[in-house]
């Protein structure tokens, strides 16, 4: 029976609903109606299409981030062990607009302009759980008429943006410990940089952060023995760790990396004072080779065995002032997912609706496909979503191209034709993946 719905239309309208609703992570009490808000509308939509839903809010589980998450659970049908299960993966919470007066439109008013919905959320990640959503009830449909099951699911949480402590990780410790157990899982995060359909992800690389500081003796600077500088030590440390090269990238995935973030030291009114200390911020985007305690380990034999050119440098010896600390327990961990089944049929999808051969990385940020492997170490993982750029691109928009209307940024936005080929993407990807219902 051939489905009545018009899905481009129903996209459309849920993404500009999930948009009106300003669910910023809930972090602080008077947040968490709103977080809960985006969770009902979702809710309302996908029970009409026959879905079932659970509620799980979780709370606790950290000496800071401890405050309660509002997650969502969502099944058609329950998948036997063993039977092939297709779980998507998204959320609802969003990062702050910023300031508003900055916008050309309301940041929470889900308005269309020449093609694109604007909003905070839009491409990060609204629409696309509006559009799997939406897709995976134009499947409900299809299967119900045949009378076969659906076994398709999905996890929406509140908490993605922040600590993520309670959220999505809760949820799948949730589902294993239920006999809930899905055979791959699609993230509805942004996976192309500027034109949809061109790459899908496989993997993220983790983070690490953590700082490193020098002790030195303060004083006038045109006194060398009254002073013990603490810059000279902080840059030559600096300098050893930025200088090392890791050679552990995947194909898709590039290989770990040090970066210095910031660094703080003396005062700019005062300018013949040698400060007492000297610290910086630093950052290692790291593969699924290493590990938080390893890296930390490998950056203090670093700086506690330098490489030949630094013990040659004439501030050697102040090496001895520098303390290391690594961030360990708020690191983010990697992923890696070995291209199989679902990564081909999604790749197959997309040259399909976009005519163009989608590219198998794992750039980017983190994002929560990195907790599946802890409770289903054998699931396939892809992520799947809009344009990091909302879809503008470089050729049409060369005055906003990279600097407004993408996630996490001013005027976000996404392209009208990317969120309706997005939700025909994924409504094919479950015919493929699960089984052709005509």
């Amino acid at each position: 029976m051939p489905s009545q719905r018009n899905n481009g239309k129903l996209v459309l309208e849920l993404a500009a609903s999930l948009i009106r609703i300003p669910s910023l992570t809930p972090i602080h009490t008077e947040l968490q109606p709103a977080a809960a808000e985006s969770l009902d509308c979702l809710e309302r939509f996908m029970v009409a299409d026959g879905a079932r839903s659970t509620r799980l809010t979780f709370e606790g589980g950290h000496a800071r981030w401890n405050y309660p998450v509002d997650n969502l659970y969502v099944e058609w049908d329950a998948a036997t062990p063993g039977s092939q299960h297709l779980c998507f993966m998204g959320h609802t919470d969003v990062v702050s607009p910023g300031d508003s007066k900055t916008w050309t439109a309301d940041p929470f008013g889900g308005s269309v302009r020449n093609g694109f919905i604007l909003g905070r959320g839009a491409t990060d990640m609204k629409g696309a759980v509006a559009a799997f959503a939406v897709a995976a009830g134009s499947y409900a449909e299809r299967c119900r008429a045949r009378g076969a099951p659906c076994h398709v699911s999905m996890i929406i949480t509140t908490d993605e943006e922040w600590a993520a402590v309670n959220g999505t990780r809760r949820v799948l410790e949730w589902m294993r410990d239920n006999g809930k157990s899905p055979s791959a899982f699609v993230v509805g995060e942004p996976s192309s940089q500027e034109i949809f359909g061109s790459a899908i992800k496989i993997g993220r690389r983790g983070s690490l952060c953590g700082t490193l500081n020098a002790q030195g003796v303060q004083g006038h600077a045109a006194y060398q023995a009254l002073f013990e500088n603490p810059n000279r030590a902080l840059s030559l440390g600096l300098a050893i760790l930025n200088a090392h090269a890791w050679t552990d990238a995947e194909p898709g995935m590039p290989a770990t990396n040090f970066e210095t973030i910031a660094t703080q030291s003396g005062d700019f009114g005062a300018t013949a004072i040698v400060p007492g200390e000297a610290s910086a911020l630093w950052n290692i985007r790291f593969t699924h080779h290493q590990t938080p305690d390893g890296l930390a380990a490998m950056l203090q034999r670093l700086l506690d065995a330098p490489p030949d050119w630094a013990r040659r440098h004439p501030d050697i010896s102040l090496l001895k002032r520098l303390e290391l600390t690594a961030n360990i327990d708020t690191a983010s961990l990697p992923y890696y997912s070995p291209p199989n089944r679902l990564s081909r049929l999604a790749k197959s999808v997309l040259v399909t609706h976009c005519k163009r051969e989608p590219e198998l990385d794992a750039r980017g940020g983190t994002t929560d496909g990195r907790f599946v492997h802890d409770y289903f170490p054998e699931a396939e993982i892809i992520e799947l979503g809009l344009p990091e750029n909302g879809g503008l691109t470089l050729s049409t928009h060369p005055e906003a191209f990279g600097r407004r209307g993408g996630m996490h940024q001013v005027d976000e936005s996404c392209a009208i034709p990317d969120l309706q080929a997005l939700t025909l993407c994924y409504r094919d990807l479950l015919l493929a993946y699960l089984g052709q219902v005509e």
